[in-house]
C-alpha cells in the first residue's frame, strides 16, 4: 500500500463479482493489504446496487460480465447516485465491447482477468491516492470557506469593512460589510478609487484622496476619520486605516479598513456632555458645601466665643446667689441657685462638645498607618485605670491595621468603647470585644457588648447629635448626646460607614468600615 493511500485512513469499497472464489480470494488479498478499506461484497450486479445505495462506498470494484444485472448497467445506476464514484472494471480480453461502454459512462479504471495483483493494487493505490487528494482538497476548501465566513461575520459584527487596490492595474475590491456600511447591496457598484471617494462627502474626499493615495509606501501615518454619505441621506462617521505592501515579484497593493464608529462617536459625545453636567454639578455641590461648611464654621466661631461671654457671667451669678442664699431664710433658693449652677454647667459642656463635632469638619486629616488593635487596647487600659473596681472582659483583636489618622481613630474608638463600658455597667460579668469580620470582601470592624441593647426601632437616632435612647440619669455616667455623632463623622471623614444591631437585654454591636485609602486634607479651601 501506497503512502498516500496510508495517510487516506478509512474508506470503503463495494465489490461485484458472480464467482465465489474469485470474490473469496480478493477480499482476503484486500483485507490483508489494505486493513484501514473496509469492504462490502455483492454477487451480482442488482444485489450491488441496493448495496451501494445503502453504504455509498467509495469505490467500486465490478465484473463487467454478470447474470441479472451487467456490470454497465449497474455502474451506470450507481453513476447516476452519485457521479464522483469511483469505478474500477475488472474485465477479460473478450470483453472489449462491454469496455468501450465502461469508458462511456466514466469508468477510466480497469484491470485484466485473470487478476494480476501486482496489477490490481497498482490500480487500486493510484485511486486511493486520487480519494486522498480529493479529501485534502476538499477539507482546505472547508476551511477556507469557513474561515471566510467567519471573517464575514466577524467585520458584520465589528462593522468593519475592508478593501484592497493593486497599484499597477488599479483593480479594487470591497468585502461586504464595506458595501453596507455605505448603505448599498454587496456588489452594488463597481469597486473603484473613484467610486470609493464617492461614499464620502463632499468636504472629506480631498482629504480622503491626499491621505490614502498620496501616503506613500507607508500608507496611513494614523488612522483617519471622516464621513460617509448614503444614497438616503444618512451620515456614517468612520474611521479609515491603510497600508501599501510589496510583494517579492514589486506589485504594490494598498489594503485598507473602514470601521464604522458611528455609535461610538456618538457615546463619546454623550460621555462628554453627561461629564460635562457632572463638572457642573460636582460644582455646584461643592460650593453649597463649602458654603454650608462655612456657615458652620461661623455657628461654632458664635458658639467658641459670643457664647462664651454671657455663659460666664451667668455662672458668676449663679455663683453669687450660692454665696448670698447663705443667709437667706427661703427654705428653696439655695436649691435653685445650686440648680441653676448645674445647667449652667451643662450648658458649658454641650458648647465644648458641639465644638468637637464641629471641629471635625474643619480639621485637616493626616493619613498614616493606624494600629487600630493598639488602640483600642489603649483605650481600655484607660478604661479599666478610671474605675478599678469594674470587672470588665475585654476581648481584642490583634494585627489590625488601617490607613487612617490616628488622633481620628483614636477618638472614635474611645466614644465607642466608653458607650460599651457605659451600658454595661450593670453587668456582674460585662464583656467587650473590638474584632474585624469580613462582607462581600470588605473588613467591617466592629464593638460588641453585652449590655442593656438598645430597641432597633430607635436606631435612626442612634448617630444624631443630642439624641439619646435612654433615660436621663439611668445610668451613673451622663454624656452629651453627641458621643455617637463624632464617631459617624469621623468613619465618614474616612470614607466608611456606620451602623448598629441590637436587642433590648442582649446587648448591642457597633459596625464600621474604613475606605482602604481615605482622602487626606480638609472639607474647607486652603488659603
Amino acid at each position: 500500500m501506497s503512502e498516500g493511500a496510508r495517510e487516506l485512513g478509512a474508506a470503503s469499497m463495494l465489490y461485484v463479482e458472480d464467482e465465489a472464489d474469485a470474490r473469496q480470494m480478493v477480499t482476503r488479498m484486500l483485507a490483508m493489504n489494505y486493513p484501514m478499506l473496509e469492504v462490502y461484497v455483492a454477487e451480482n450486479g442488482l444485489a450491488a446496487v441496493e448495496l451501494y445505495r445503502e453504504h455509498k462506498a467509495d469505490i467500486v470494484m465490478t465484473d463487467i460480465n454478470m447474470p441479472l444485472m451487467d456490470g454497465i448497467r449497474m455502474s451506470r445506476e450507481i453513476k447516476e447516485m452519485n457521479p464522483a464514484v469511483t469505478i474500477i472494471a475488472v474485465t477479460a480480453h473478450s470483453d472489449t465491447s462491454y469496455l468501450l461502454s465502461a469508458i462511456e459512462i466514466g469508468v477510466h479504471n480497469y484491470v485484466l482477468k485473470p487478476l494480476n495483483y501486482q496489477e490490481l493494487f497498482s490500480v487500486l493505490d493510484k485511486v486511493l491516492e486520487q480519494i486522498a487528494l480529493k479529501r485534502l482538497v476538499e477539507r482546505q476548501h472547508r476551511r477556507l470557506e469557513e474561515n471566510e465566513r467567519q471573517l464575514a461575520v466577524a467585520q458584520r459584527i465589528a462593522r468593519l469593512g475592508s478593501w484592497q487596490q493593486d497599484l499597477e492595474s488599479g483593480a479594487m475590491s470591497w468585502s461586504d460589510e464595506l458595501y453596507r456600511i455605505c448603505g448599498v447591496e454587496p456588489g452594488a457598484v463597481t469597486p473603484s478609487p473613484a467610486s470609493f471617494l464617492e461614499r464620502f462627502v463632499p468636504e472629506d474626499r480631498d482629504l480622503v484622496l491626499r491621505s490614502i493615495w498620496g501616503a506613500g509606501e507607508a500608507g496611513l501615518a494614523g488612522p483617519l476619520f471622516c464621513r460617509v454619505l448614503r444614497p438616503e441621506g444618512s451620515l456614517r462617521t468612520v474611521r479609515l486605516e491603510a497600508e501599501t505592501l510589496i510583494d517579492t515579484c514589486g506589485v504594490r497593493t494598498v489594503i485598507g479598513t473602514c470601521h464604522d464608529v458611528t455609535e461610538l462617536k456618538r457615546a463619546e459625545e454623550q460621555v462628554r456632555t453627561l461629564t460635562g453636567e457632572l463638572e457642573r454639578r460636582v460644582e455646584q455641590r461643592t460650593s453649597l458645601l463649602q458654603a454650608t461648611v462655612s456657615e458652620l464654621e461661623s455657628f461654632s466661631y458664635f458658639v467658641s466665643h459670643d457664647l462664651r461671654a454671657p455663659v460666664a457671667r451667668l455662672e458668676g451669678y449663679c455663683t453669687a446667689l450660692l454665696e448670698d442664699c447663705g443667709t437667706c431664710g427661703h427654705a428653696d433658693c439655695r436649691q435653685y441657685a445650686e440648680r441653676a449652677g448645674l445647667v449652667v454647667q451643662q450648658i458649658k459642656l454641650i458648647m465644648d462638645a458641639f465644638n468637637s463635632l464641629t471641629h471635625l469638619a474643619r480639621c485637616t486629616l493626616s493619613i498614616v498607618d493606624a494600629d487600630l488593635s493598639g488602640i483600642a487596647k489603649t483605650v481600655a487600659g484607660n478604661l479599666a485605670v478610671s474605675h478599678p473596681r469594674r470587672e470588665v472582659e475585654f476581648v481584642i483583636a490583634d494585627g489590625l491595621r488601617v490607613n487612617g489618622d490616628p488622633a481620628l481613630l483614636k477618638k472614635a474608638l474611645e466614644h465607642l468603647l466608653y458607650n460599651a463600658w457605659k451600658f454595661t455597667s450593670k453587668r456582674e460579668r460585662a464583656r467587650i470585644e473590638f474584632g474585624v469580620a469580613e462582607q462581600q470582601g470588605v473588613p467591617v470592624y466592629f464593638v460588641r457588648d453585652n449590655g442593656v441593647g438598645f430597641n432597633m426601632k430607635y436606631a435612626d437616632k442612634l448617630f444624631k447629635p443630642f439624641q439619646t435612647i435612654h433615660t436621663p440619669g439611668e445610668f451613673a455616667w451622663n454624656g452629651t448626646g453627641i458621643g455617637l455623632a463624632i464617631v459617624h463623622s469621623i468613619v465618614l471623614r474616612h470614607g466608611g460607614r456606620i451602623w448598629a444591631e441590637g436587642e433590648v437585654g442582649e446587648g448591642a454591636t457597633f459596625y464600621f468600615t474604613l475606605a482602604e485609602n481615605p482622602e487626606s486634607g480638609s472639607y474647607l479651601r486652603q488659603g
